[in-house]
């Protein structure tokens, strides 16, 4: 009893800090008002593809759209009706939504290609022998799959040359040249060959049960951090993971809802921009310490993650800092250049990295939770200092541009390298299709421990 007074009173405080109490109070009674209550039935849309292998009964309804700006609130199931679209987006990413470049495509599946050993058409089928059901993905421009198209933000890549090494060599907001770390993760699994974003307008039904990723680029842990770039704060993508988890209880129904989200698995990334951009490029960092700002990110995790958990997360998987010093943004706007990396930048993320740790190795006390821990500092650390045991030739600068300073809307045009696959960053900040790899390698290791 003791421990769900302290889970609630977290709850409550992170709510009330993030103003969204009233709202989640009026959601839930909405919700619940809207269970009871009788619904109109609407015109059918076209049914799921045929190949998709052996989908449920309520599965057998039109796919619903994924959350746009300004939709209407989630249906009550119905036979033979339409399932609308969830609820709006929080306020901040509301507004005129403009229209994205033509060359931008969804990150769907292609119809009739396996998305991973042993998987069928239309997007394979669960890997069995893990039980991880889907995947739910939440952080930073490293996992973000394309929601900031949806937003009114310049942290933006749905344009060349992003998305160079993408399926159809077209850019879908995904700040690389290919996949993500998750979607990769997702293929290993046999879940899909990609993860598709939660405000991506044509989200399918198949996705949905699948999992999504709610993850924004330029955002942390921080919600000032997020605020800068009018990104999608940590607070809001939880937000978003409410109404997530309302759509698939009103799609598959409560009980077969609620177990696809407790074996779903939670991937963690973020915190990079929190001290890059919200820390150390602003005041901040001489009006508190750096050790009581990681404090401050550190007590936000454990909030966020008591709030996955009573939304019925139950495995977890967090990826910590990688060396910031040896970012190629970094290394020119210090003047360390391409021999060294800045030793005091990546001992900060060393710092924040023990604490996540020390945290998580806590929150795996906790009745029904599991955590696991991605020591991104050391997979590109190694890579760093020894580029050819991953076959790698450039480590100090990104494969767009000049690789020295490009990033989005800089890299927008810029000619690139020959063959990224060779190099560790793709612009001055993020890490290409190869160094993802690396990363969902250890990933893949972490959900087998997991779901062991």
């Amino acid at each position: 009893m003791r421990r769900r007074r302290l889970a609630l009173v977290l709850v409550v405080a992170l709510l009330i800090s993030t103003g969204e109490l009233q709202v989640a109070r009026t959601t839930s009674a909405a919700a619940a008002a809207a269970a009871d209550a009788p619904t109109a039935a609407t015109e059918p849309q076209e049914p799921l593809p045929a190949d998709d292998p052996e989908p449920p009964a309520d599965d057998q309804q039109s796919p619903p759209q994924a959350p746009g700006p300004a939709p209407p609130p989630p249906p009550s199931r119905r036979r033979h009706g339409r399932a609308a679209p969830p609820p709006p987006p929080p306020p901040e990413q509301q507004g005129q939504d403009p229209a994205p470049p033509r060359l931008v495509v969804p990150p769907q599946e292609p119809g009739g290609v396996p998305a991973g050993p042993g998987a069928g058409r239309g997007g394979g089928v669960i890997n069995r022998t893990l039980g991880c059901s889907a995947l739910l993905v939440f952080g930073d421009s490293t996992v973000d799959p394309g929601n900031n198209n949806r937003l009114q933000t310049t942290a933006r890549a749905n344009f060349l040359p992003y998305g160079v090494s993408f399926f159809g060599r077209r850019p879908t907001g995904r700040f690389t040249n290919g996949r993500l770390a998750t979607d990769m993760l997702a293929e290993r699994l046999g879940i899909g060959r990609t993860v598709p974003g939660f405000l991506d307008p044509n989200l399918r039904l198949v996705q949905l049960r699948r999992g999504v990723s709610f993850a924004s680029g330029g955002s942390g842990y921080d919600d000032n951090t997020a605020n800068r770039l009018n990104a999608m704060s940590f607070s809001a993508q939880l937000r978003n993971l409410f109404r997530y988890r309302l759509l698939i209880r009103t799609l598959l129904g409560p009980r077969r809802a609620d177990r696809l989200v407790n074996r779903a698995t939670f991937v963690i990334s973020t915190g990079t921009n929190d001290m890059l951009s919200a820390y150390l490029a602003s005041n901040r960092s001489s009006a508190i310490s750096t050790t009581a700002y990681e404090n401050y990110l550190i007590t936000r995790v454990a909030n966020y993650t008591q709030v996955m958990s009573m939304l019925g997360g139950r495995r977890f998987v967090f990826v910590g800092l990688p060396p910031m010093g040896c970012l190629p943004i970094v290394r020119t706007l210090l003047g360390t250049g391409s021999e060294r990396c800045d030793a005091r930048l990546n001992q900060l993320a060393v710092s924040f990295n023990s604490k996540l740790v020390q945290l998580l190795n806590i929150l795996n006390y906790q009745n029904q939770i599991k955590t696991s821990y991605i020591d991104a500092y050391a997979i590109i650390n190694d890579a760093t200092a020894e580029p050819n045991k991953f076959g790698l030739s450039e480590v100090s600068r990104g494969c767009c541009g000049s690789g020295v300073i490009e990033i989005a809307q800089t890299c927008r045009g810029r000619r690139t390298c020959g063959d990224p696959s060779k190099y560790l960053y793709w612009d001055a900040i993020h890490p290409t299709e190869r160094a993802n790899q690396l990363v969902a390698d250890v990933m893949m290791d972490s959900i087998r421990q997991l779901y062991a």
